[in-house]
């Protein structure tokens, strides 16, 4: 076994003792997760790392959110992606559908990752013109990603940086630093859209 998948599922045990519980509340007011697919090996893992990421996220950003660990739900069919994806925002029902049959260790980042289209698609950043800017030359390392069915090359960008800094936030300095920069000032502005396009362009030169 990988070491690796072995300490997370370690600690995936010892939260899942903790938790103790099929249907999860995390303590961000109306956040939910709710495990589908049963108490298997990694099922068990991918709730626990949900819960686990879920309190390194800004409340803001979870408030009213439910997260379904649903391998076998219709969305991943509807998005025509059953086979590719291993999460799913949905927009309607405000919730995130997570599949634990594909790469379970890898869902705090999944987690992330969806959340992040949340974020973009929520709070008004499909309109910021500074994240437009730096999505069209967002450096080597985001350029390769491929945006999902139904979303936008822009948004996946956007995602895919929320994701990266929260879980790898070295990776995303070092790769993306401009980018970087935006999602800092996000976070520590808790997600204010025209607060952080006003803030970041202070840091451009003139």
């Amino acid at each position: 076994m990988d070491p690796r998948f072995r300490s997370r599922l370690v600690a995936a045990t010892i939260l899942i003792v903790v938790v103790c519980s099929v249907f999860s509340v995390s303590p961000v007011a109306g956040f939910r997760l709710e495990n589908r697919d049963g108490s298997g090996t990694e099922a068990a893992l991918a709730e626990a790392l949900v819960l686990q990421q879920s309190t390194k996220i800004r409340d803001e950003f979870m408030e009213n959110l439910t997260v379904y660990i649903d391998s076998k739900s219709d969305v991943f069919k509807r998005e025509g992606a059953a086979g590719d994806v291993s999460g799913v925002y949905v927009a309607e029902e405000n919730a995130v559908y997570i599949r634990s049959d594909r790469d379970p260790a890898r869902s705090d980042e999944v987690f992330v990752q969806q959340v992040g289209y949340r974020v973009y698609h929520t709070r008004g950043f499909d309109e910021s013109k500074a994240f437009a800017a730096l999505a069209e030359n967002p450096g080597t390392y985001l350029a390769r990603i491929t945006a999902p069915p139904g979303e936008g090359r822009e948004a996946a960008i956007f995602a895919e940086a929320f994701m990266l800094y929260h879980t790898s936030p070295e990776v995303l300095k070092k790769y993306a630093p401009e980018v970087y920069t935006y999602m800092d000032l996000l976070v520590k502005n808790g997600g204010e859209r025209a607060t952080v396009d006003a803030r970041f362009l202070q840091y451009q030169p003139e």
